[in-house]
Order: structure tokens, then sequence, then C-alpha cells
């Protein structure tokens, strides 16, 4: 936690410096797993792209378990990537990496974790969009490879604040179906 401080600290600090967006918002959701039962998701994720592209970040997200004894958990990730950041265009695409910790609401150890997501957001009109995305995950500590595929649809409300819903699907060592729904602001 102290660590996504720090990085959050350091990004407030490079915005003055540079100039950019700066990209904030949480998004909530639900999740079913290996359809056996349901994971309420919720997520927090700022985003800071630097004129050339370069993007950093970090989410926070959690997981609430209602299914027996399986314990609920919290992942954290520090994201680096690129996005197109010529905002007149109307394909966008984007690739992340990330480094991620995911902890139990348990007694069990923290797992580490990284994922590469490679996506396109296309802009329909200037209010209307649609992203997609596929993202890897995998770690060494457990056995949880997995991967993501995601199809959005979003409106801008205005230049500084955009609504999306998400519906994904995860193969992998496990499976899943998720619908997410986020808010977004520019600064």
């Amino acid at each position: 936690m102290k660590q996504i401080f720090t990085f959050i600290f350091f990004i407030s600090i490079s915005m003055n410096i540079y100039s950019g967006v700066f990209s904030l918002g949480p998004a909530v959701g639900v999740e079913r797993i290996n359809n056996k039962f349901n994971v309420d998701l919720g997520a927090i994720k700022g985003l800071y792209r630097f004129n050339n592209g370069i993007t950093i970040g970090a989410v926070a997200m959690f997981g609430d378990v209602s299914y027996q004894n399986v314990p609920g958990e919290l992942r954290y990730e520090a994201i680096v990537g690129y996005t197109t950041a010529s905002p007149s265009s109307k394909v966008l695409p984007y690739i992340f990496v990330s480094n991620g910790a995911r902890a139990y609401y348990s007694s069990r150890p923290s797992v580490r974790y990284h994922t590469a997501t490679i996506g396109v957001k296309y802009n329909l009109t200037p209010k209307i969009y649609f992203d997609t995305s596929y993202r890897h995950r995998n770690t060494n500590d457990i056995s949880w490879e997995s991967g993501l595929y995601t199809l959005g649809a979003g409106y801008n409300i205005s230049e500084a604040l955009a609504i999306q819903i998400s519906i994904g699907n995860t193969w992998g060592d496990y499976s899943s179906n998720q619908v997410m729904f986020s808010l977004l602001s520019r600064f």
C-alpha cells in the first residue's frame, strides 16, 4: 500500500513538470467464477499519459466472495505502457504490462503476478466509443494463468468525464464471465 501512495505521489509531481493527461476512475461489477459463485468487484485506476504516448499508472482492485470458505482478495498493480496520443484518430491502439500482488482477506500468503494487455479503442463518434482488449496474466507462485477478453462501450459525457460498460470472458486455469461499470475522469 505504501508503494502505491509513493507511486501516485511521484505521478502527481511529474504532472506538474510534464504536460499530458491524467485519468482516474472507479469501477464496480460482478464476476461469475467457474459457473459456481459470484465475486463482487471494485477497482480504482489511475493512468498518466505523457504527450509522447508513454503511460504509467496503478490500479487497486478488490473481490468480495460470498461462497463457502473462498476468501476475498485485494490486487495491486503498477502499470507501464503506450497509448496512442492522437485524440483526433478514430482507432487508438494501446499496450500495457503490469506487475502485481494478490493479497487475500484470509491468512493465505500473497501471490505476485504479471500481465500483458493489448487493446484498441475505436471512436465511433465524438461521444460514443468502443474498447476491446486481451489481457494475459501469469504467476509462478500458483497455477493462475489466464486470458481475459473484454469488449466495452463508452459515452463521453464531456471532455473530462466518460462512463463505460465492459463485458469480459476469462479462459485458462479458471473460467469466468464479468461485467464492469466504470466512471472515467480526465484531468
